[in-house]
Order: structure tokens, then C-alpha cells, then sequence
């Protein structure tokens, strides 16, 4: 007799952030806690209260990117910039700004700024993102924050940057509460995160984790395109493929769009009227899954929604299947506004077992 795969939950946290939430650590673990609170309440449960099914949730990008303020929110002032927060918060720090620029090599004040703040920030994410895993008990796709590689190893307690390159990387975690992996994103979005100085992933370091359902790979927002989004881009890579190649079944895309979803599309051509949601079906994971995978199955996509200083992100988070139909959308966010009343968490209980030929 052949065993049946089991039924695993899959969760897309379409997150409402604002900068009140990176006030301080206590702060940031409130907001997770309340997103904690919608998915218990989405979960399939026992009589006696315990979990059902095991469960993937996946977190937006960039939701760590704002943890260098924590506790220097006072600092701030009347800023209305990220550029002049993170100008005053620096003036307030000057002598680790420059031992972090010396140590690492850079002349870039953001890049330092990076650097000096990022055991702090390391510590807050991976620390509330372990505590979420086991809380909750599921497996964790923690979105992404803005940290160098570790001197130490990726997956390493002790924490020291290594050289003076930061990158935008996403952690992952099991229902233990172990940190099982790391990428950095490859693809940097142009005119944004070159602006902050971060620098691309290589592809070769994008690995999947293994789980008691299958592996799942992660692809962090522009990662998960299948063409540039602009004509200067020579070294952009296709990357959904290669976890295609290396076995995973799931893809979880933590995304932050920082244009408007329902207007036409920034970098578009002359001509071209194409508004940025459609853009985003044309050339990311939904045009992709109609191509000629062999073992990704389900792809989660979750939106940052809010606004910090100048900052706005909006969109609408989707839950995807490959299917021989088709490409099927399990789930897809209600609202896509940067308001509060658009968090919302996508819960759906589905099946790994291969599809009937």
C-alpha cells in the first residue's frame, strides 16, 4: 500500500507595518505576536487545542529592514526621510559609524550605518522570528532584514560581520525554533536597493531547506521574476528554476513592492501601458509556474503593506499551485492599500501527492 502524503498548511502573512512597530524590540514582538494570533486562529486544531497539520508561514521582505531603529526612535526627530532618519540616528553614533566603516572596508555612511547597527538588528529578528516558530510551531520563511554574512557561519549563535558588503537576507527556522538557513538576495531592484548600498547574492549560495514535507526554497521578491525589470540590468539571473533542479516543491517569495499596485508600471517603455499588478502575473511566479517545472508544486507569496517615513509598500499576497490545468490561485489577499485593515493572513491546508495523470 502506497503512504499518503500528509496535508500541510501553507501561510502568506501579508504584514501591516508602520515605524511605532521597530520603536524597540518589545515592539517588534508585539507586531509578530498579532500576526501570531490570526494564524492560531486560521489553524486546523484537535478537540484539545493542538495543531492538526504541520504549517509553512511565510513573512514579507524587508520586514527587518527597519530594526535599526529600535530604541534610537526618539532620535529621529521630525524627520520625514528614511535618508534623514537614518542621518540623525548616525549622528548620534558617530564613533561606532566609523569603526564599522573602517573595520569594514567602506566609505559608504550607509553602508557603515549598516554594519555598526547590525548586531542589534540580527539579534531582534532571528530572536522574535525563534520565538515565532516555536510559539507557533511551523516553519518559518522570516521575510528579510538587512544584515552582512557572519563572520562565524550563517547559522551561527555568535554574531560578527564579515567584511563591508550588507546584503538583503532572508533567515528560515523550524518549529524548534532552529535557524536552518539563509539566502541573500541576487537580484537588487534598481534605483532602490542601490541606493541603500546593498549588494547581490550570489546564486550558487540560494539553497533550499529540508522539511518533513518536502524542500522549499526561497526567492526574495525581485528573485522571483523571470526578466529584468529595466534594459541596464546584464547580470540579472532567472533563479526559479534552480530550486526546480535541486528538488523543491515549494517556493515561498517574501515580497515588498514599493510602487503603486494599481498604477502603470514605472520602468515601462514608451508606449506600454502595463500597470504593476499585471506585471507582476506576466513576469513573476504565476507566468513561471505554467513553464516546464518538474517539482515545484506551490509557490506563497506574501506582500508588505504599510508605510515608515517615505517608505510605502502595497500590493496583494497569493497563495499559488502548478497544476496540469493550469495555474491555479489557492488564495489571494482581500485589500491591497497600505492601511491596517489590509493585513491579512492566507491560510491553505494542501497535499503533496502527485496529481492524478
Amino acid at each position: 500500500m502506497t503512504a499518503t502524503m500528509p496535508i500541510i498548511e501553507l501561510a502568506a502573512c501579508q504584514v501591516h507595518i508602520e515605524i511605532s512597530d521597530y520603536a524597540s524590540e518589545e515592539r517588534f514582538h508585539r507586531m509578530l505576536a498579532r500576526v501570531g494570533r490570526r494564524i492560531h486562529a486560521l489553524r486546523a486544531k484537535t478537540a484539545e487545542g493542538a495543531y492538526v497539520h504541520e504549517c509553512l508561514a511565510v513573512f514579507p521582505e524587508m520586514i527587518g529592514a527597519f530594526l535599526p531603529i529600535a530604541g534610537r526612535a526618539s532620535w529621529i526627530g521630525r524627520a520625514r526621510t528614511i535618508d534623514g532618519a537614518l542621518t540623525r540616528v548616525a549622528a548620534r553614533s558617530l564613533p561606532q559609524l566609523a569603526a564599522a566603516m573602517i573595520r569594514g572596508g567602506t566609505t559608504s555612511t550607509k553602508v557603515g550605518f549598516l554594519l555598526a547597527s547590525s548586531p542589534t538588528v540580527r539579534r531582534i529578528y532571528r530572536d522574535a522570528f525563534r520565538w515565532f516558530a516555536r510559539q507557533h510551531q511551523c516553519w518559518v520563511v522570516a521575510g528579510s532584514a538587512l544584515l552582512p554574512k557572519n563572520a562565524h557561519g550563517d547559522l551561527a549563535d555568535r554574531f560578527e560581520p564579515q567584511g563591508g558588503r550588507v546584503f538583503n537576507t532572508s533567515y528560515a527556522f523550524d518549529p524548534d525554533g532552529r535557524h536552518i538557513a539563509c539566502v541573500r538576495k541576487v537580484n537588487l531592484v534598481p534605483t532602490l536597493e542601490d541606493r541603500l548600498g546593498l549588494s547581490p547574492g550570489s546564486p550558487d549560495d540560494l539553497l533550499p531547506f529540508d522539511t518533513s514535507f518536502g524542500r522549499v526554497g526561497t526567492l526574495i521578491c525581485y528573485d522571483g521574476f523571470h526578466v529584468p525589470h529595466t534594459r541596464a540590468e546584464p547580470a540579472f539571473c532567472r533563479l526559479a528554476s534552480r530550486y526546480d533542479a535541486l528538488g523543491c516543491s515549494i517556493l515561498a517569495q517574501p515580497a515588498a513592492n514599493p510602487w503603486p499596485w494599481d498604477e502603470p508600471w514605472i520602468f515601462a517603455d514608451r508606449g506600454e501601458t502595463q500597470l504593476r499588478r499585471q506585471q507582476w502575473q506576466s513576469e513573476g511566479l504565476f507566468a513561471q509556474l505554467r513553464g516546464r517545472f518538474q517539482h515545484v508544486r506551490y509557490a506563497v507569496v506574501p506582500q508588505l503593506l504599510g508605510q515608515v517615513l517615505d517608505s510605502r509598500f502595497d500590493g496583494r499576497s497569493q497563495i499559488l499551485e502548478r497544476h496540469p490545468s493550469g495555474v491555479r490561485l489557492l488564495a489571494e489577499a482581500t485589500l491591497t492599500a497600505a492601511d491596517p485593515s489590509a493585513e491579512e493572513i492566507l491560510l491553505r491546508a494542501v497535499s503533496l501527492e502527485p496529481h492524478p495523470a
